[in-house]
Formats: C-alpha cells, sequence, structure tokens
C-alpha cells in the first residue's frame, strides 16, 4: 500500500509538472549609455607685445609660437579673428579685413605650424576664417601671428587688440 501511495504521489507530482506552464521572465531590462560631446580648448598663450614697429613693418612671431591644447571629443572647426573692427590707443588703427595695411589701418595673419608666406590665413573681424578646419578630436597644434603695420602714423601712442581662437563642432 505504501508502494502504491508513494508511486501515486509521484506520478500526480510529474502531471502537476508537466501541466503546469514554464515560468518565464516577465521582463527585461538594458543599460542605456551616452556620452555628451564636448568642445575644449586652451591656448599657452595670453598676450604678445610687438613692441615699437616702423611703419610697414611686417614682424612676426614663429609659427609654432602659440600652442592650442585641443581637449575636445569631437572633431571641430577652429577659427581665428579679431574682436574688434579697431586697435585700440590713442588714434586708433583700423583693422584691415583683408590684410592689407593703410594709414593708420593693420592687419594680422596667421600660420598654423608652418612657414610665414605659406598658408598664412588673414586674421578678420567681420568673418573669422579658418586657422584649422576638421580637427581631429583631443589634436593639439601650433600657430604664429604676423603683424602688417600701418603705411603711416598719426601717434605713438601703444594699440591694442585681441585675437580670437574659437572652436565648434565640426
Amino acid at each position: 500500500m505504501k508502494k502504491i501511495l508513494t508511486t501515486a504521489i509521484l506520478i500526480l507530482s510529474m502531471m502537476v509538472v508537466l501541466v503546469s506552464p514554464a515560468m518565464a521572465a516577465t521582463t527585461a531590462d538594458i543599460d542605456v549609455t551616452a556620452t555628451p560631446a564636448y568642445v575644449a580648448i586652451t591656448c599657452d598663450q595670453v598676450s604678445y607685445d610687438f613692441g615699437v614697429v616702423a611703419e610697414s613693418a611686417t614682424p612676426s612671431t614663429t609659427t609654432s609660437w602659440a600652442t592650442i591644447t585641443n581637449t575636445s571629443s569631437v572633431q571641430t572647426d577652429q577659427t581665428i579673428s579679431v574682436t574688434a573692427a579697431i586697435w585700440a590707443g590713442g588714434v586708433t588703427w583700423t583693422h584691415a579685413d583683408t590684410g592689407t595695411p593703410g594709414v593708420n589701418t593693420a592687419g594680422l595673419l596667421s600660420n598654423r605650424g608652418g612657414t610665414w608666406g605659406v598658408s598664412d590665413v588673414i586674421i578678420k573681424n567681420a568673418a573669422p576664417g579658418f586657422i584649422y578646419e576638421n580637427c581631429p578630436a583631443t589634436t593639439p597644434y601650433s600657430f604664429g601671428l604676423k603683424l602688417m603695420a600701418p603705411t603711416g602714423f598719426t601717434d605713438g601712442i601703444q594699440k591694442s587688440i585681441t585675437v580670437r581662437i574659437t572652436a565648434a563642432p565640426g
């Protein structure tokens, strides 16, 4: 009797297992991440003084004078410009967006680590020019500045203007 009862319980247990639905997961989780693209540059130089310049002089730094440290996580387009249309100080100088000097008119050029006269970029106020288009992420570079001094002056007071490098996703 005991053997029959044990066999019956075993058979009933197997039937319950066979007719019970299989237990399956009712949820599925997916971890989603995203890393924001960021643009970040710094320059190792904050000022430069060309000193006393003569009319029509073209003094310059080396083309590796300043270094841009680019910690951007994406490719960038980097431009160079001046932040005003005039050089401040005494009788102001007009900034020449053509790079061509005149009386009380000065121009500036930049060159990204090359040779002056080859691939120079005119530094403009109205429309910034590319100093490094399609700069790869985290790629540093060097550049220099060249002054195209006015062909004539009407005072001897120091002049100043700000040059700005701007990076944008590109």
